[in-house]
């Protein structure tokens, strides 16, 4: 039992446990009216410096007010810290500390925007590093540029040549997420067409985004694997970089830091006294004391880290794939900045819970311009669709017709996450697929606007708090008085039954000039949705980005 992982985990485990015994009747016996404990959160990449400081700190048996105090450092990822530390009653909570070092400032910005969370928090706390925030990728890498500098355009998806994954941490969970998304933001300005271009690249980024600090060595193994597909270009704290290329084995690649052109944001790893009790808050005084002396300071230059300042230290001098000085840092990383780099991913990778209405009226027999037909165009647009939307998203089909029988639709598809897989392992997605192909014209009047309004119904219905609610519509926007409503009367209805805290859209691709674009974009703007006419096919994807990056001001879209 004891050769095996197995027996070696379980005496691992043992030994912690009766090292948390111990601690606290070691230090009774030195005369504590009790033991208590300062918690101490903090990252991944500074945890070992903090854990021997805290060792250090333990090991003079230090007492406040009669107690003694015995400092745990833990990892946990800053956005539970930040929650827990801005709730009601932050000092209830099971993992809110008593010191936190995130790895910026930010995280501290975010989290004293609630009255909770400013109230005992720092407002100035003090930086124990620093570290700029890079992008990497193996030296030599085809398609990046020579030297050490890169503009932040090189991660968005039309600049990826050759094709590479882009990986960053997701904006919720990491500032160096939170700096990149700052950054595209920046460059790409605002309006419809910004909205377009942000959408694709959180299209692009979201499906490899890491959900916690980013582990190198993941990305680059060396590998047989690894060796045979191209290497990705990563966003993460210089620091990353230098451990990862220390301790890299000699089959994986050294990494090469790319520093932003236009400029980028420095991490500063601040070391926040979060309680208000005042002995807890000397014991963190006391341990701040121990951590910035300079043995302490030393283990983290050895790391990669930089000076509080940021200037570089002696230990960056000469290592491989680094700048030590010369590059721009910014601090525009701060207040409604701050908030919209996060809350534009929030909007543009959030599930979706999708109802697509697909006209199969006679009207979509016609021909665009001599090209397909607008069936065919539809037919096109929905596997357009089922390719953009991730596996969380729900969505069913309706298919329009007055041949369906009374209510002028077949309910061919319900509502069922597109990753889900039947008894046969058939995901929703191979089967909406299928469906797709297999769309044809039906012929009769499309009933349009009393579909339309019974679709909001329901979704509206069957609202889901946590994803983005919408009614998907392809057609050809033709009603011809098919329906029981006229289009005033659906327009005011919706306009009536939109709920601003629950907002169903409307998105609507419309095939050929037929289409009235006026009273289709009336409909739309009812439900803060949007409404396009086109007669090229090849427009589709972009609609559909551009639908998408609606979600950046829904409710609120003009």
């Amino acid at each position: 039992m004891v050769g095996s992982p197995l027996g070696i985990t379980a005496i691992a485990v043992a030994l912690v446990a009766v090292a948390a015994i111990l601690v606290p009747v070691g230090l009774n016996a030195l005369g504590c009216g009790e033991t208590r404990y300062l918690r101490v959160s903090t990252t991944q990449s500074m945890a070992p410096v903090l854990r021997e400081a805290a060792s250090e700190f333990n090991a003079g048996s230090s007492s406040y007010g009669g107690d003694c105090v015995y400092a745990q450092v833990d990892e946990i990822a800053p956005h539970r810290i930040m929650s827990a530390i801005s709730g009601t009653r932050p000092d209830d909570s099971t993992i809110a500390p008593h010191v936190w070092v995130p790895e910026s400032s930010a995280w501290v910005e975010l989290a004293r925007v609630s009255a909770e969370g400013a109230h005992g928090i720092e407002t100035d706390p003090p930086s124990l590093a620093a570290s700029p925030v890079v992008m990497a990728a193996p030296a030599d890498s085809e398609g990046l540029p020579g030297g050490n500098e890169a503009p932040w355009t090189t991660i968005l998806p039309e600049e990826l040549d050759p094709d590479r994954q882009v990986v960053m941490v997701d904006p919720n969970r990491g500032a160096d997420g939170m700096a990149a998304m700052y950054a595209i933001r920046d460059h790409l300005g605002t309006g419809d067409d910004a909205d377009t271009d942000m959408t694709d690249f959180v299209r692009d980024v979201q499906q490899d985004s890491a959900f916690g600090e980013i582990d190198l060595r993941t990305f680059y193994s060396g590998s047989e694997a690894a060796q045979e597909r191209r290497d990705p270009l990563t966003v993460v704290p210089e620091q990353e970089v230098v451990d990862y290329n220390t301790t890299r084995p000699d089959s994986a690649p050294s990494l090469e830091a790319y520093y932003p052109e236009e400029g980028t944001v420095r991490l500063d790893y601040p070391y926040v006294t979060t309680t208000e009790n005042p002995d807890l808050r000397s014991a963190a005084a006391d341990l701040y004391e121990v951590v910035s002396g300079d043995a302490h300071r030393d283990r983290m230059r050895e790391l990669g880290f930089r000076e509080p300042d940021g200037s570089p230290t002696p230990t960056l001098e000469g290592r491989s794939g680094i700048v030590s000085d010369g590059h721009e840092v910014h601090g525009g990383l701060t207040g409604d900045a701050l908030l919209d780099s996060v809350n534009d991913w929030n909007r543009l990778s959030m599930p979706s819970r999708a109802l697509v209405l697909a006209d199969t009226s006679e009207n979509m027999e016609e021909d665009l311009n001599g090209g397909p037909s607008r069936i065919d165009a539809a037919r096109e647009a929905a596997r357009t669709g089922l390719q953009l939307f991730p596996d969380e998203t729900d969505m069913g089909l309706w298919m329009l017709s007055e041949e369906f029988g009374e209510q002028g639709r077949d309910e061919a598809a319900e509502m069922h996450q597109l990753g889900a897989t039947d008894d046969a392992d058939v995901t929703r997605r191979q089967e909406l697929a299928e469906v797709a192909d297999t769309i044809e014209v039906e012929g009769g009047q499309s009933r349009l606007y009393d579909n339309m309004l019974d679709a909001f119904d329901e979704v509206q219905d069957n609202y889901h708090e946590d994803k983005i609610n919408s009614v998907i519509m392809l057609t050809a926007g033709i009603d011809d008085g098919s329906s029981n409503l006229s289009h005033q009367e659906l327009v005011e209805t919706l306009q009536d039954r939109f709920d601003p805290e629950r907002p169903v859209s409307f998105f609507i691709i419309a095939f050929g000039n037929e289409a009235d674009e006026a009273e289709l974009q009336s409909i739309a703007s009812a439900t803060s949705g949007s409404a396009f006419v086109t007669d090229d096919p090849d427009e589709i994807g972009d609609i559909f980005l551009s639908s998408i990056s609606r979600r950046l001001c829904v409710p609120d879209c003009d």
